[in-house]
């Protein structure tokens, strides 16, 4: 599960100790789910009956209260299968992490609800892995000047700055010159800005502030599709085209990362951190701060 440690110009708890946080928000994860997977595992009931969380799972019930407000008791079930648990436990973590990204425990922000249900902020935060540190849609400042840039992925090894085309099945898209390509649908046929455009410049804000740092890392550009196919007679520097037809492989591979997190990854993350755009208040006193560190 990628951490988001920077939503848009939201206050983020990464921003506060970026050395800190991602290597707790692992640890937490896995006890929260060895501890709600034991729970499960070892107080299944039949797959038609109903529980009494009241009675039979206070831990369990208490876990889901926090994050799954309002409770319906007596009825809520147990998930049949772990792989209902697992889908479970991440949606609630995936609301956890907004509130991370959308908070510290001194000032908050407010946060646009539809980022509750953004499939393609969920889709990183959900199948990829704990160690690929997310900044999605930041807002960069630079000599006075602000840019908003796309999708930016962390991972230990490289910075991936992505640009995600519109998600329409059998959709194509074809390279028509420097600034613009053609997106053909079965009944359509549109210009489109070309997508390396705004890349060249997320990627050339990233490598201004990396060198003005003195931070070695390596950045590559990245035009995605699952649903759509790209045609193109060649790539761009240092940068890759997923489309239907190599998803799958590249989505593997990305998945079956092991590296760990990696100091070089922290501070680069750490630099890009320092030039965002934050807005926020601070919390209201009376405000219940005490469970904010934990899931």
């Amino acid at each position: 599960m990628a951490q988001l440690v920077k939503l848009q110009d939201y206050i983020s708890r990464y921003e506060t100790d970026v050395y800190r946080y991602p290597g707790q928000f692992i640890r937490l994860k896995k006890e929260n789910y060895d501890a709600i997977y034991n729970q499960w595992y070892n107080q299944q009931e039949p797959v038609d009956e109903e529980v009494n969380y009241e009675e039979e799972q206070p831990r369990w019930k208490n876990w889901f209260k926090r994050h799954h407000e309002p409770v319906e008791e007596p009825t809520t079930k147990l998930p049949k299968t772990e792989e209902e648990l697992k889908v479970e436990f991440l949606d609630k973590t995936y609301q956890f992490q907004l509130k991370w990204a959308s908070s510290t425990l001194q000032e908050v922000s407010f946060l646009d609800r539809t980022y509750e249900i953004d499939q393609r902020l969920k889709y990183f935060l959900t199948r990829f892995p704990d160690t690929y540190l997310l900044m999605y849609f930041p807002i960069f400042k630079l000599k006075h000047a602000l840019l908003e840039a796309e999708i930016i992925l962390i991972t230990p090894t490289e910075v991936l700055c992505i640009n995600w085309l519109d998600d329409e099945s059998n959709s194509v898209y074809e390279p028509v010159d420097q600034r613009k390509w053609l997106k053909k649908t079965d009944e359509t046929e549109r210009m489109i800005v070309n997508p390396n455009i705004a890349l060249k410049r997320m990627e050339s804000t990233v490598r201004t502030m990396l060198d003005y740092h003195n931070v070695s890392f390596d950045i590559k550009k990245l035009v995605f599709t699952s649903q759509g196919v790209i045609h193109y007679n060649h790539l761009p520097y240092q940068t890759e085209y997923v489309d239907r037809e190599n998803y799958q492989s590249w989505f593997q591979s990305m998945r079956e990362s092991k590296n760990p997190l990696k100091h070089n990854q922290l501070k680069v993350t750490e630099t890009l951190l320092s030039y965002t755009q934050t807005t926020s208040i601070k919390r209201p006193e009376w405000e219940d701060v005490e469970t904010d560190e934990q899931f």
